[in-house]
């Protein structure tokens, strides 16, 4: 019994799937299902029933699931104790960026690191999104990451980076034709939107719904807002993009920025709650704070 076999046993448990379980853990299926036969064939007993919605746990594999859960944490409190044992900070973080690097402060943050810790801090930097950096985390592909959007509290811990603003804009020769336009005749324009899974999305659909409009049907879609405001410039469509970019591309003369309503959504650095305590952890927080809320430290 191997504690990866174990991993997987819960990661199948919580999505009762094969093929999520094997996307969460970057795994195929057939790798899935070898290890939990294995463990099965340890155990003597079956851990599912396979049916045709997915997998079922047994009344057996329910009674193990909970001691599986123990002794995972616990292995994870070992490697913490080692770590703290250690004389000096030692180790590696995976760090996803939701944003390009400028936005997120990471010269700053390599600054610091290498001064605080020399070389003994190596941060594995990963451009992806807010929602794939959560799964990431889940799935232990990364160990903390930057976000936009609400996160569940109870299985994530972080650091409140503040709020952003998300700007609708627009080519710069539709000037005349937006300047004093109402939402209705906003929605009615050709969008860029981003992809279905982008808190600007989501956020931006339950503005709508409570305001009693259509979601706009896109045009274009696209999950960065430096694609978003190519399309824009293009002067295809318009499209919303968080308010530091859309300044810099309207003082360009590419985009101009509609004056009527604007999004707002939360910025966060996230982590898994149970490695609160984690030595790594610990330390890239405190870089952030430093560098993102400097009057509270």
């Amino acid at each position: 019994m191997e504690l990866y076999q174990l991993r997987t046993f819960v990661t199948v448990a919580q999505t009762g799937h094969l093929t999520r379980a094997a996307e969460q853990l970057a795994t195929s299926q057939s790798a899935v299902s070898a290890q939990i036969k294995a463990l099965e064939e340890e155990f003597q007993m079956p851990l599912f029933l396979r049916t045709p919605k997915g997998m079922v746990l047994t009344a057996s594999g329910s009674e193990l699931l909970e001691q599986t859960e123990k002794v995972l944490n616990q292995s994870e409190l070992l490697l913490h104790k080692a770590r703290v044992l250690q004389t000096e900070l030692v180790g590696s973080l995976r760090l996803g960026l939701n944003e390009d690097g400028n936005f997120l402060k990471i010269e700053q943050l390599c600054n610091m690191a290498a001064s605080e810790y020399g070389g003994r801090l190596k941060l594995d930097i990963l451009n992806s999104s807010s929602t794939i950096i959560q799964q990431d985390i889940d799935a232990d592909r990364l160990d903390c990451g930057f976000i936009f959007g609400d996160f569940p509290e109870n299985k994530y811990a972080g650091v409140s980076l503040g709020s952003q603003r998300i700007l609708i804009t627009a080519p710069a020769a539709w000037k005349e034709q937006i300047q004093d336009a109402a939402w209705k005749e906003i929605v009615q324009l050709p969008w860029a939107w981003q992809l279905p899974n982008c808190p600007y999305r989501k956020k931006a659909e339950i503005f709508f719904k409570e305001k009693g409009l259509e979601t706009p049907t896109a045009i274009y879609s696209a999950d960065q807002d430096a694609t978003i405001l190519a399309i824009v410039a293009s002067g295809a469509s318009i499209g919303l993009v968080k308010e530091t970019d859309a300044q810099q591309a309207e003082k360009q003369g590419k985009v101009i920025i509609w004056p009527g309503d604007y999004l707002e959504l939360d910025l966060s650095f996230i982590y898994k709650r149970k490695r609160l305590q984690d030595p790594l952890i610990k330390a890239i927080s405190g870089i952030i704070r430093q560098i993102w809320l400097p009057v509270q430290t």
